[in-house]
């Protein structure tokens, strides 16, 4: 089968949730099927390279997507108001990017066309004779509804509200649109339903590579706790956010010498600010994120706003590590509170959960070993790689 594939940027290296499983499951299809990835980037990028390496056929158009920064990304975020779409599928939508498909529709003759993040369903709107499947990483309206209820500024809670109300209609369209959808978890496909009740929805959940992310007999540090995740991404801006100025203080009430480290790669300065204070260390991109996490007693994902899964909690469960998580934080993931992570929703309970932890060899050991238990079971990328290719293909032959 010819799969064209859709997407923002070839996700590599593997530094982030979206370039993990797309990475992860790309690769793998490529060895049954021929993948013609289309993305934003350069021809002698790395990230093209490693593509092309590794067989997806990488086709590359130049970088278009506007910087989230600067006076021209205000007057761009304006000018949205005025259209009905949501401003995370304009900011992504470019003449050479559809001239570019359109060529390789022409060229490759596709089975099937795979829009790897829901903004890229605009470009197959008018696709006809072709099956089209999108894949929601995230339901982007539930994620800017907790954006909207975390939000203080009542200028930015305002125009956040507009969106939302974009996003609903925008996805309830597309998904309703393609001949199939891919949700990362049975919460996000009943949501998916809810929103459009005749679209094609199957769950392939993110995964974890258990042989890379495995225990390591190293010093674990009994005051540590780590957190990694791209700090350039809101929700985990958020949750550094909440945790320094909310859970911290009352941890260090009854745990003097506590400390967190924060890892994860483009921490804005607001965030790295947060280096100031006695404690806290927070560490920009690395190139291997496991020294980090081994050398932790607790693994922390204190998220407020979210959708999809967390892979890093797949990530820590492999390495061994105990977790202590909110509930939106192990959303989407088939966790038991008390056997394999801890959950906890304020800040209160929160301090306490990882006070207790840290206290608390023999709870570590129980969570550390239940939670390999649950991604070896669970959360392979063999397995799941097999399951999107069973979708894609009825898809195909059911269209």
């Amino acid at each position: 089968m010819k799969i064209l594939v859709l997407d923002e940027e070839f996700p590599f290296p593997s530094d982030t949730g979206k370039r993990i499983r797309s990475y992860n499951l790309f690769r793998r299809l490529a060895k049954k099927h021929e993948i013609h990835y289309l993305a934003y980037g350069e021809m002698d990028s790395i990230p093209f390279i490693t593509f092309k390496e590794s067989g997806l056929n990488p086709v590359a158009v130049p970088n278009m997507v506007p910087e989230k920064s600067g006076p021209l990304f205000y007057l761009r975020l304006a000018a949205n108001l005025f259209s009905k779409l949501p401003y995370i599928v304009t900011s992504h939508y470019s003449k050479p990017f559809r001239d570019e498909m359109i060529r390789l529709i022409e060229q490759v003759a596709p089975d099937m066309i795979l829009c790897e993040w829901t903004p890229y369903a605009e470009y197959v709107r008018d696709i006809k004779n072709i099956p089209k499947v999108v894949v929601a990483h995230n339901v982007e309206s539930r994620i800017w509804r907790r954006y909207h209820e975390t939000e203080k500024n009542p200028a930015k809670k305002w125009y956040i509200a507009r969106q939302v109300t974009k996003l609903e209609k925008y996805e309830k369209d597309v998904f309703g649109m393609c001949n199939g959808v891919t949700a990362v978890s049975q919460s996000d496909a009943c949501e998916i339903a809810g929103l459009c009740p005749h679209a094609r929805v199957s769950v392939v959940e993110n995964g974890v590579d258990l042989d890379y992310f495995n225990h390591r007999s190293l010093t674990v540090d009994k005051d540590s706790m780590v957190f990694v995740g791209t700090m350039d991404w809101r929700p985990n801006q958020d949750a550094v956010t909440y945790f320094v100025r909310e859970i911290f203080p009352l941890i260090l009430e009854k745990r003097p010498s506590a400390h967190a480290v924060f890892v994860g790669r483009k921490p804005p300065e607001f965030i790295r600010a947060y280096n100031d204070i006695e404690g806290i260390q927070i560490i920009g991109s690395v190139e291997d994120i496991r020294p980090y996490v081994h050398a932790a007693a607790v693994y922390i994902v204190p998220l407020r706003i979210g959708g999809g899964t967390r892979l890093k909690i797949l990530d820590a469960m492999a390495m061994h590590k105990p977790i202590v998580s909110t509930v939106v934080g192990a959303e989407g993931l088939e966790v038991t509170d008390g056997e394999n992570i801890l959950l906890a929703d304020s800040a209160e309970s929160f301090a306490e959960r990882v006070i207790s932890l840290l206290q608390d060899r023999e709870l570590q050991a129980k969570l550390a070993q239940n939670g390999r238990a649950l991604v070896e079971a669970k959360y392979g990328w063999d397995s799941l790689a097999d399951k999107l290719d069973r979708f894609l293909q009825e898809v195909v032959q059911n269209r």
